[in-house]
């Protein structure tokens, strides 16, 4: 059974190949592009420019069993010593040995031993060589060593491996159009080279050849698959003849070719699971709500590389797309979770943030209701609670709850902006925006005043900010003043300097003195409070300000008050009010001092009917 699938495998493939084989050109010719020149290998005194690394040949031993044949290497290295250039060239003899046996990581740990001053010209090239084709064929993609990299440069354009390691070079970067040219020969080249190695290589060459249709050689490079038996039957093979497929416009084998590519737990695997989406997305066999669903998947299952960051970011596009852009923040915020400092994630960071900024723009504005809004700001903050950013749209969210009398979600809130914005500070993360703390800590302030949380006020008042702003320095003086007298410690609030008070706090205090009786230090606090308002000052303050004159005994204050307030003459007697309260009574019948007393009592009932106790204007 497997024999005769494989066997149908191969026969799909090249039947799909052989039908786009004529009339298109080959190209055999070996890699001519030149590369940036680079410095000479690290390690030696000085540039050898005679000499060229040796040619690699490193197809499996067949004298010795692998065990044997590294007790002997060993051995070998032990009677070497500790230094000089025979240990060198054992270190070496040991590294080629396990990559011979497809050994990678091994191989690449042993060479990194080989350098420093000691090590002779010759051995530092072949050291360098040996670890550049490691580095190119190893199936964890680390970056290769500076030495190794120095062997592409075109100085070292007669070195006979240099074009296959040169293309192997580009399609790691994803350069297939710069490596094209030289891929037949690099092919030929991989021969000698061990059977991790072509494992490694085959696929990309293969398809790189595909894509750049030249399909006679993708099919004598798919001919070789059948040597091993990790290519065989591979998803590596399903999803090139997928490809294959949609070259030549035949998607029903696609899908089947994927289909069967989309089990494998290897990065094919992965390709073949995303190119069944993107089929299924051309072809309108799948909506953008299912493509999401599958992709949603497929982020769980494939992890850790770059390829799994694009598949973050398809999501998220197809999630706006479907109409789910909440969920399209979140998708960025994990983006930038697992894959912190790449380009995916500054993209990410910027996309986001215009979702955000839309969201909380219809939040603020009324289009979608307070629940929907504390819902979304809920799915959102976590994923970008500590970006400089987010730190304003979190602050709009709290504005609009405050404004709705939400006072508890809107001070909590302004609280954990601002614990954010400091351990971010104190992380280094970054600063955040002149006088951003105290804007908040005033914001959060005046909530639990709004809400009457004089507990937790009081807490925040204990250690208050310091806002070097006059506005916001003026509205954190009225919180701590109002606090004060809505928990009765008029004595605190009356001994605080009224110099640099805002007006409120002025009448706080005025307020204050004259609820107490303090009719001469009520008087001078009114002064205080007509002096900033000027004409303007409102009605009861102007009564209370009258009555504290006339309680006081100066009937001269109180004579001038009545021609400067205007507003005053409007009420019902108030000309045999103020007549009594002048003692000046020329326009006035004679007056029962009781009746009169009566009269200038009345006075704070009006004010009483015309602003509720402590009112602040």
């Amino acid at each position: 059974m497997m024999k005769r699938r494989k066997n149908s495998a191969y026969s799909c493939f090249l039947g799909a190949v052989a039908a786009l084989t004529l009339g298109l050109p080959q190209s055999s010719a070996a890699a001519t592009e030149t590369v940036r020149a680079m410095p000479a290998v690290q390690g030696l005194e000085a540039p050898i420019w005679g000499i060229e690394p040796p040619v690699l040949y490193l197809a499996p031993r067949e004298s010795q069993p692998f065990l044997a044949g590294r007790t002997a290497l060993m051995a070998a290295l032990l009677r070497a010593g500790e230094t000089g250039p025979a240990r060198m060239r054992v270190l070496i003899e040991l590294a080629e040995f396990h990559f011979a046996h497809g050994m990678i990581p091994e191989a690449l740990s042993i060479l990194s031993e080989v350098r420093g001053p000691q090590v002779p010209p010759a051995h530092g090239l072949r050291a360098a060589a040996l670890e550049l084709a490691l580095g190119l064929f190893d199936p964890l993609g680390r970056p290769l060593t500076e030495r190794a990299a120095n062997l592409l440069a075109p100085h070292y354009a007669k070195w006979p491996d240099q074009p296959l390691l040169l293309v192997m070079s580009d399609l790691r970067a994803g350069a297939c159009a710069k490596a094209a040219p030289g891929l037949r020969a690099a092919f030929e080249r991989l021969q000698r080279f061990p059977e991790v190695a072509r494992e490694q290589a085959l696929p990309a060459l293969l398809e790189c050849a595909i894509d750049d249709r030249q399909w006679q050689l993708a099919r004598d490079i798919a001919s070789r698959f059948e040597d091993h038996v990790t290519l065989h039957d591979s998803p590596a093979l399903h999803f090139l003849l997928g490809k294959v497929a949609e070259a030549g416009d035949a998607p029903l084998a696609a899908f089947d070719s994927y289909a069967l590519a989309q089990s494998g737990s290897d990065r094919w695997g992965h390709r073949a699971r995303r190119a069944l989406v993107d089929l299924g997305l051309r072809q309108d066999a799948l909506s953008s709500a299912e493509a999401a669903d599958l992709l949603a998947l497929e982020t769980e299952i494939w992890r850790g590389d770059a390829a799994a960051a694009d598949t973050l970011g398809d999501l998220a596009a197809l999630q706006e797309i479907a109409g789910d852009p909440v969920a399209a923040v979140e998708t960025y915020g994990r983006l930038r979770q697992r894959h912190p400092g790449t380009d995916q994630a500054q993209g990410a960071q910027q996309k986001a943030q215009h979702l955000i900024g839309k969201l909380y723009e219809q939040g603020a504005s009324g289009e979608i209701s307070l629940s929907a809004f504390m819902a979304l700001h809920a799915r959102i903050a976590p994923w970008f609670r500590f970006t400089a950013d987010y730190a304003l749209s979190a602050e709009r969210f709290a504005d609009g709850f405050l404004a709705a009398g939400a006072t508890t979600v809107a001070a909590q809130e302004f609280a954990t902006i601002r614990d954010h914005l400091t351990a971010a500070q104190d992380l280094g993360l970054f600063a955040p925006l002149p006088g951003q703390l105290d804007r908040l800590a005033v914001k959060e302030a005046e909530a639990l005043l709004q809400g009457g949380q004089f507990e937790a006020l009081g807490l925040r008042l204990a250690e208050p900010p310091r806002p070097e702003e006059p506005a916001l320095a003026a509205r954190l003086a009225l919180v701590s003043a109002r606090y004060l007298d809505e928990t009765g410690q008029r004595a605190a609030l009356l001994s605080a300097s009224a110099a640099e008070a805002p007006e409120q706090v002025l009448r706080l205090r005025a307020q204050a003195r004259f609820e107490r009786g303090e009719w001469p230090e009520a008087q001078a606090a009114y002064a205080a409070l007509a002096a900033r308002t000027g004409a303007d000052l409102p009605l009861p303050d102007a009564i209370r300000y009258l009555l504290a004159a006339h309680r006081s005994g100066d009937v001269a204050t109180a004579a001038d008050l009545v021609g400067r307030f205007a507003a005053l003459t409007d009420l019902p007697e108030w000309t045999e009010i103020a007549a009594t309260l002048t003692a000046q009574v020329p326009e006035l019948l004679p007056l029962r001092q009781d009746a009169a007393r009566r009269r200038i009592d009345s006075a704070q009932d009006m004010l009483d009917t015309l602003s509720a106790p402590r009112s602040v204007n």
